[in-house]
């Protein structure tokens, strides 16, 4: 069909048998195009489209012009903002559907029912492994996706209200209004007063028992933050399981993430010994609950960064608030990174990509 469809639109066509990167190589004058077709049942993701991007990049990718990417079931919130804030002009969107080839589907990829808000706790039972950083900087990726957020601070400490105030606004490319993330304290949010919030990332107290208990049984996903660290590997798994025993007491139903934060990506076979260490540990808990997951790095990882490690420098600068999402070089890997996490949540759990403003919730476990 898109090959038809594409001969119509003029332009010659050849297939290529001899190449997993791209399936067809069109041209016309002045244009030698590299096309992909996904025909998959899920949305193409942000790490789909960069893995394209790097073959453009590539030596083989450099005779064409530019890249095409059709999908039979349309692209991620996240794979749209991965285009459009880091800038990549030399890949096209387009969707198969109803006998046509739809060009930039966004508009058309966003229709779905509105629903009640997501909560997302941000949880351990231990400090210092960077909980605020992965609560502001994931409502950010919500918020890059045109989503208006709230963080909801938890901890005693309140460094959320101290980093951002109250609130930060996310602007979006090409557009004169973006997002907005607005921060609360416990006592301050009330979800009826906020109706075009549908995205609440609460920042928790590693002391269980300080955490409200009404956020606690909320929560419909829980974001459970460690390292590959060598040296308290066994003490983290200890920490998790106890971490997972307290919200269990509390949230049956809450689908909980172990994720990797400040990945070295540099130490490929060191990385991997503990990742499978760490698996391992978690065979148990992955066996016996259906909720738990743990998310191997090679899917999804906060790859360790300085703009991540400084995040917060403005309070000494006397600058105003902003999240770690500036481009160094050609790209911002934080904002890379939180929006493979949103399109990991997205694609795994019950959360459906929906225009901005918008999420619909399924009592169904979707969870692959």
């Amino acid at each position: 069909m898109a090959i038809y469809l594409l001969r119509q639109e003029s332009w010659t066509v050849q297939k290529t048998h001899s190449s997993i990167d791209f399936h067809l190589d069109i041209s016309k004058p002045n244009h030698t195009i590299a096309v992909l077709i996904l025909d998959q049942r899920r949305r193409v993701t942000v790490r789909q489209i960069e893995k394209f991007v790097a073959f453009l990049e590539g030596f083989s990718g450099s005779i064409f012009t530019s890249g095409l990417l059709i999908s039979t079931n349309g692209f991620s919130p996240s794979a749209y903002s991965f285009l459009r804030e880091e800038e990549i002009s030399r890949v096209d969107l387009a969707l198969l559907h109803n006998g046509k080839i739809v060009r930039n589907p966004e508009n058309q990829d966003s229709e779905r029912e509105i629903s009640d808000p997501i909560y997302i706790g941000v949880f351990t039972c231990k400090g210092g492994v960077g909980k605020t950083t992965i609560s502001a900087h994931l409502a950010g990726a919500f918020a890059t996706n045109g989503y208006n957020a709230a963080l909801v601070d938890l901890d005693k400490q309140e460094n959320l209200r101290k980093l951002l105030g109250d609130g930060v606004h996310v602007p979006k490319k090409g557009e004169p209004m973006g997002s907005v993330i607005s921060v609360f304290n416990s006592n301050e949010w009330d979800e009826k007063y906020h109706k075009d919030i549908k995205i609440v990332v609460c920042d928790c107290n590693p002391e269980f028992d300080k955490n409200p208990a009404e956020f606690i049984r909320r929560f419909d996903y829980c974001i459970v933050p460690t390292t590959l660290n060598p040296l308290g590997i066994n003490k983290n798994g200890d920490v998790i399981d106890r971490t997972l025993r307290l919200v269990r007491s509390m949230n049956k139903d809450t689908r909980m993430f172990v994720l990797i934060n400040n990945l070295h990506g540099d130490e490929v076979k060191r990385n991997l010994i503990l990742n499978q260490m760490l698996k391992r540990h978690f065979r148990n808990l992955t066996a016996t609950d259906d909720l738990f997951h743990y998310i191997d790095p090679s899917d999804v990882a906060i790859r360790f960064s300085k703009q991540l490690l400084y995040w917060g420098f403005h309070l000494f600068e006397d600058g105003k608030p902003e999240l770690a999402f500036r481009k160094i070089g050609r790209y911002s890997h934080p904002r890379i990174d939180f929006l493979k996490l949103v399109d990991f949540l997205e694609e795994n759990t019950s959360i459906s990509n929906a225009k901005p403003g918008t999420l619909k919730k399924s009592t169904a476990s979707s969870y692959r």
